[in-house]
Formats: structure tokens, C-alpha cells, sequence
């Protein structure tokens, strides 16, 4: 396993414009949500089409965050709170370089770099593999597995953590993150970029932006 000198600063706050407040985390020169977004409402007060809350039950609410699609990911009205936006590819890059990845696997599309355990709220051991307890969460990201959301019929939640970039791939598809949970998946410690239908439902983090 990769292991970064890199050590998260303590964790701050935020709040959205509907009163949501957000643990934040800076790692390195970035400052992260340190928690999934979970807001209704674009900056300018308007509605956002999506925000499905995981099982639609809102006790799970400021577990996992809201699930969003990336048409309100992408759109210029802005889910994040005041001062912050969608956290892009680059962005993530950023954070994976940061924390040990180079940049020629940070590039790379799929299963890449030997992180994830340091940025997942929990971990346990499983059959295939055994993890170093004080590397969960080192840097106090909180991954937790929301699951994903098609259209409006599938939904599974608790096998992987699923985060939009603000980032484009192609008229259909936009880059995004996945971090694996299910017992049976050997990729638990890596981070696996694609890029994937723009009609998915997923998790967002954002990112503050620099002034």
C-alpha cells in the first residue's frame, strides 16, 4: 500500500443556502467536503431535478448524502454551497497525486493507485483481503457506499461509492470515481476512474474553490 506523509488539517464547516452544514477537510492544498452533498437547491434558490436520497428514506439522509444526476452536476447554477463547486477529473487527480499516485497512473482509466482505504470511512477484512486498521479514513474523507441510481427504476446501494466529476467525457458519458465495498471485489484499496452514462445517479463532492 501507498503510504503518504500527506495528514488531513482538522476538520472545518460549510453550509449550503438551505442550511445543510457539511464537515469539510483539507488535504494538501485542497479543501474537500468531507461528506456527500445532500442539497435541493442550486445556488440561485432554484430547484435541482434530481437529489434522490438512498431507499428514499431520509434517516439515510446525512449518512450518504443525495444521489444527483450529472445534467445537475454540470449545470451552471451550481449544487455546491456558496464559494465551492463540483470537484472536476483534475481536481480528483489533485487529491490522488497528493496522497502518493503518480501522475502517469493518476492518467490511467480503471482500477489505479493503492489509496482508497486512507479516504473510506470504514473498511473491515474480508476473506481475500486484510487492511491496516490505522490507514481507514487517515484523512478523514468518510467514502461510504450510497450505491447508484438509473433512470427511474434501479437502484443498489452498499456495494460502491459512485462520485461525478464536473468533467465531460463525451456528448453521452462524463468522467467519475468509484470506490469498491462489496466482500467479494479485489480492488477495495484502489480508486477506479471511467467514464460512464450521463443518465447514472451518483454521489457528489465538492471542492473550494481558490480565490
Amino acid at each position: 500500500m501507498l503510504v503518504s506523509s500527506i495528514c488531513a488539517k482538522e476538520l472545518g464547516q460549510v453550509k449550503d443556502n438551505e442550511g445543510n452544514v457539511y464537515q469539510t477537510v483539507k488535504i494538501g492544498q485542497q479543501e474537500w467536503l468531507a461528506q456527500n452533498l445532500r442539497s435541493t437547491k442550486f445556488q440561485d434558490g432554484s430547484k435541482i431535478n434530481t437529489a434522490f436520497i438512498p431507499d428514499d428514506d431520509k434517516e439515510k439522509l446525512l449518512k450518504y448524502g443525495r444521489l444527483y444526476s450529472w445534467e445537475d452536476v454540470a449545470d451552471k447554477r451550481n449544487i455546491c454551497p456558496i464559494g465551492w463547486r463540483v470537484a472536476t477529473d483534475d481536481d480528483w487527480k489533485t487529491l490522488e497525486t497528493t496522497l502518493g499516485i503518480s501522475q502517469e497512473d493518476a492518467d490511467k482509466e480503471g482500477w489505479r493507485g493503492d489509496i482508497a482505504i486512507t479516504l473510506k470511512a470504514s473498511q473491515s477484512d474480508t476473506l481475500l483481503s486484510k487492511f491496516e486498521p490505522s490507514e481507514v479514513n487517515r484523512h478523514k474523507f468518510s467514502v461510504k457506499p450510497a450505491g447508484i441510481k438509473w433512470r427511474d427504476w434501479y437502484f443498489v446501494r452498499g456495494m460502491y461509492a459512485e462520485f461525478w466529476t464536473g468533467s465531460e467525457a463525451t456528448k453521452e458519458k462524463a468522467y467519475n470515481r468509484t470506490f469498491a465495498h462489496s466482500w467479494w471485489n479485489w480492488h477495495k484499496s484502489e480508486i477506479y476512474r471511467s467514464n460512464l452514462s450521463k443518465e447514472y445517479m451518483f454521489s457528489v463532492r465538492c471542492v473550494k474553490i481558490d480565490r
